[in-house]
């Protein structure tokens, strides 16, 4: 089952791991580098999965959230609870409409497509804004036996 639902909705999360990158065409290469850093030890499938998240996540925020002078990073954080591992991505925050984790029904479209596919590749997500406007999006993925 998956579940779109806030932060404070979800269970305890401990043992973070983090990171602040510079926004630039090698951001996402730095996430998922640390990410497989991160979790160099665990299943290949949860490694594979935090992967994908972690590009997709990290492209939105190039794509959709405006840069400028302040607004050039972006913060990936991993953390360990209970059975599952926690991806976020904090970015500076937009006054966009929320994140879409469900694709337009029929769209065939490439771009649109990768909220869809952190949404099939995890058991919770969701997003909020938090202190100064900046916009969390963070997803759950089980851990592998």
């Amino acid at each position: 089952m998956r579940v779109e639902t806030t932060a404070t909705d979800t269970p305890n999360v401990g043992q973070w791991r983090d990171t602040t990158l510079r926004r630039n065409e090698r951001t996402s290469w730095n996430a998922r580098q640390a990410t497989g850093l991160w979790l160099a030890s665990s299943h290949p499938t949860l490694r594979s999965d935090a992967l994908q998240i972690v590009a997709e996540l990290v492209a939105n925020v190039i794509q959709h959230v405006p840069g400028g002078q302040q607004r050039d990073w972006v913060t990936l954080r991993l953390g360990f609870g209970n059975g599952f591992v926690r991806l976020e991505v904090i970015d500076p925050g937009t006054s966009d409409a929320e994140p879409r984790f469900t694709p337009p029904a029929g769209s065939l479209a490439e771009s649109g497509r990768g909220l869809g596919i952190v949404t099939g590749l995890s058991i919770r997500h969701g997003t909020d804004v938090i202190e100064d406007g900046h916009r969390i999006v963070w997803a759950d993925l089980a851990v592998v036996p």
